[in-house]
């Protein structure tokens, strides 16, 4: 079951992980941990604590998926973690055991690949004194409001690339303070034309009042740290260091209690101060930020910051919204239009005229001639019928039915009269015009009565199947308008109606087929040919803001209303409907609101600095 050679060693243990799938999927996975001492001996009494978690990525929060872990087996754990997209979840084991020690591993774990890789393994989770009750103040609790506050980065020096940042927090008293709010970002601050870097760290708390988390930083140079902690009880308390890579230790620049939250560069935010002063960076004078504001979460902003960073305003406002659906779709022959050319007796292929997949054949036009005994006698049995009865006679109505019904065509028959000798061999005619897309037989071939011989595919007209999207379902209806554009033909666009919508999902796309007929007479569709679908559809007038005003932070939707007089105010939304520009707002706007379109990524890291609100 597991291959020994992927061991991993972290502090006393030997530990063998393995997925269930092997290459992880949305959804749930097995994760099974095999534990072993230094001795090869099976360790049965550890607790196990596993999260795979997706980082945070601009405003979208940290996804933890945690797995509950349970001993099934001598040394062996499992657990089931839930993996709600795909993309990078890095894998955090972390183990203790009474009898044995404790130990951390983390691992790289990711959607597009099997397996997991060991990037670090450790042989505690955090120092032992830290993790006491009470832990004992040194010189490096610094106070920050009601609390004791330890921050290290390791490694000591700080790299580019991946940092662990651990911060520990205590109360006055010296106890741990459990589920705070711990937020950290470094920041590197602008330098001419270069914009200012932030680097912000995902942070949970991993044993009472201990919090740890990653940040990565993108280049060399001197960094701003600043780390933000709130819990209901304590309040607020900030600090900010200064970092280098290169250069060991953090140096405090600020910690802030104070009556005013604190006060802040407006260029600068991840600069805190408890009194005013100027910013460290740009020597601007720190603006106060008031607990109203922190509860509010509205940011101040000056014109010079906002033209700085670009911000641009739209408004809230009630129009007809357009939704584009462009779906792909292919080409394909017009299935009402397929004929099937078989036999109704059996017999051998004389001449095939029809040789060749692709050739052109029309209405009445020999596609082959057969030899079949049973024709051959019916034609003689007629021919004798014929000169004995003559022409009105039932017998010989009889035997002319016959031939009619093996698809002996009238003018054949009259032919035959004529002839007065039957034929060892009998043209075969084309029921149809169109074009020859499946052989089955070549000269001499032997066929049976039902045998498919040929299709035949009349081009005149031609399908177009295009593939949307569940949801895009109800907003599609048959006869609606479409444009069909052609890449391979230099954008041709042509137009058409949805003739069918079929009635089921395919399988492994999960989307729903819709039919366009097309007139193709001049033979420039070709089956199989890539097509796009475009469908516009009016969704009526509804209240609208600008796609790009709106900031996705988890289940939520925020946007930054403005105020006037520099003030800036993220607001909860609920919305609805959307095309490629605009959003429907259900709740939380009016018509008139003026909103933030561009730059608001960077006020919402500024909000989240300066006030930690709640919608975030």
């Amino acid at each position: 079951m597991f291959d020994n050679s992927s061991a991993h060693y972290a502090g006393p243990f030997r530990v063998l992980v393995q997925l269930d799938p092997e290459q992880p999927k949305v959804g749930n996975n097995t994760l099974t941990i095999v534990l072993h001492d230094k001795d090869n001996q099976p360790v049965t009494d550890a607790q196990i604590k596993a999260v795979a978690e997706m980082p945070a990525m601009g405003t979208m929060p940290a996804m933890p998926a945690p797995a509950t872990i349970k001993h099934t087996s001598k040394g062996m754990y499992e657990g089931i973690f839930e993996l709600s997209m795909k993309g990078v979840w890095p894998l955090t084991l972390e183990i203790r055991s009474s009898s044995t020690g404790d130990a951390r591993l983390e691992f790289d774990l990711t959607t597009s690949r099997p397996g997991v890789r060991l990037s670090s393994a450790t042989d505690s989770i955090i120092p032992r004194a830290a993790a006491r009750s009470g832990f004992e103040l040194s010189d490096k609790m610094i106070e920050a409001g009601k609390y004791r506050i330890q921050v290290r980065v390791e490694p000591d020096p700080p790299r580019v690339g991946k940092n662990k940042l651990t911060v520990i927090v205590n109360n006055e008293k010296g106890q741990p303070v459990q589920g705070a709010k711990v937020r950290a970002v470094a920041q590197m601050p602008a330098m001419g034309s270069m914009k200012a870097m932030n680097a912000p760290a995902s942070i949970s708390e991993t044993t009472p009042g201990v919090y740890n988390g990653e940040f990565e930083l993108g280049m060399r140079g001197e960094w701003l740290l600043a780390v933000d902690i709130e819990s209901g009880t304590l309040g607020h308390g900030d600090l900010t260091f200064n970092m280098a890579t290169g250069q060991s230790g953090l140096e405090l620049a600020t910690a802030t209690p104070g009556d005013i939250s604190h006060y802040t560069c407006s260029m600068h935010p991840s600069v805190k101060s408890a009194i005013p002063g100027s910013c460290p960076i740009c020597a601007m004078d720190l603006v106060p930020v008031t607990k109203k504001e922190m509860r509010s979460g509205s940011i101040s902003m000056d014109a010079r910051r906002r033209q700085l960073i670009g911000v641009t305003t739209g408004i809230a406002e009630e129009k007809q919204l357009i939704q584009i659906i462009r779906a792909a779709g292919r080409v394909t022959y017009n299935e009402k239009q397929l004929t099937d050319i078989t036999l109704k007796f059996d017999g051998w292929i004389g001449k095939l005229n029809a040789d060749f997949v692709g050739v052109t054949v029309t209405k009445g036009q020999p596609l082959f001639n057969v030899y079949s005994p049973e024709l051959l006698s019916a034609q003689q049995e007629y021919m004798e019928v014929l000169r004995r009865k003559g022409k009105d006679d039932s017998l010989l109505r009889a035997t002319r039915q016959r031939l009619r019904l093996w698809d002996i065509s009238p003018t054949q028959i009259r032919k035959l009269e004529k002839r007065k000798t039957a034929l060892e061999y009998v043209p075969i005619m084309s029921p149809v015009s169109g074009t020859v897309i499946e052989k089955m037989v070549v000269d001499g071939s032997a066929v049976k009565a039902g045998q498919k011989l040929l299709r035949i595919a009349d081009l005149s007209t031609v399908w177009v199947e295009g593939q949307i999207y569940e949801y895009e379902i109800p907003f599609v209806k048959a006869g609606m308008d479409v444009q069909v554009v052609l890449p391979e033909l230099s954008g041709k666009k042509l137009s058409g109606k949805i003739a069918y919508i079929y009635p089921y999902l395919e399988g492994d796309t999960r989307t729903a087929k819709v039919r366009v007929e097309l007139d193709n007479r001049d033979g420039l569709l070709k089956p199989d040919m890539y097509a796009h679908v475009h469908l516009n559809i009016n969704l009526g007038k509804r209240l609208v803001v600008p796609e790009s005003a709106v900031l996705y932070s988890g289940d939520s939707r925020v946007v930054f209303i403005d105020l006037g007089n520099g003030r800036l105010l993220p607001r909860k939304i609920k919305t609805g409907l959307r095309n490629a520009d605009d959003i429907e707002v259900l709740e939380g706007l009016d018509p008139g609101d003026k909103v933030v379109t561009s730059g608001n990524f960077l006020i919402a890291a500024e909000s989240k600095l300066k006030a930690g609100i709640n919608q975030w």
